[in-house]
């Protein structure tokens, strides 16, 4: 995505959406997600947090009451607006063969454009995944 960045967008925000969970194991779907923000950011790929809005409201609200000193106080008007909108899923297929648990768990990636919906890039990783599964199969 980096690169998709960097070569096609070159420009504009990106929001991140959390990833969905459709498997049968827990994962932690917020490490995941960190993850690939921190390497997004080194590439300086630029998010906005649109979820912080509220509270920086409330911030800039407060610097125009006068209780805070003009150097610091927040300006209007500066808020980035996302262009495009990264969400995911994680998905598996299961299977049992002679005692074993067979998943193929598949992470993808969607990259939206917030003005015409459309998905501008995806990408998909799969993993393997066996474990024993005691009296099946035998």
């Amino acid at each position: 995505l980096g690169e998709y960045y960097q070569s096609e967008l070159k420009q504009g925000y990106l929001e991140w959406k959390s990833i969905q969970n459709s498997t049968s194991e827990h994962i932690d779907t917020k490490i995941l997600s960190n993850e690939i923000l921190t390497q997004l950011t080194k590439k300086k790929v630029p998010f906005v947090d649109t979820g912080e809005r509220e509270e920086s409201v409330k911030e800039i609200g407060f610097g125009k009451t006068g209780m805070v000193s003009p150097e610091t106080r927040l300006a209007i008007g500066k808020f980035k607006s996302p262009s495009h909108r990264i969400k995911g899923e994680i998905n598996e297929v299961v299977n049992f063969e002679t005692g074993k648990k067979i998943q193929y768990i598949t992470v993808t990636l969607f990259l939206i454009s917030l003005e015409t919906n459309q998905i501008v890039w995806s990408e998909q990783s799969n993993f393997l995944k066996t474990s024993r599964v005691e009296g099946y199969g035998l």
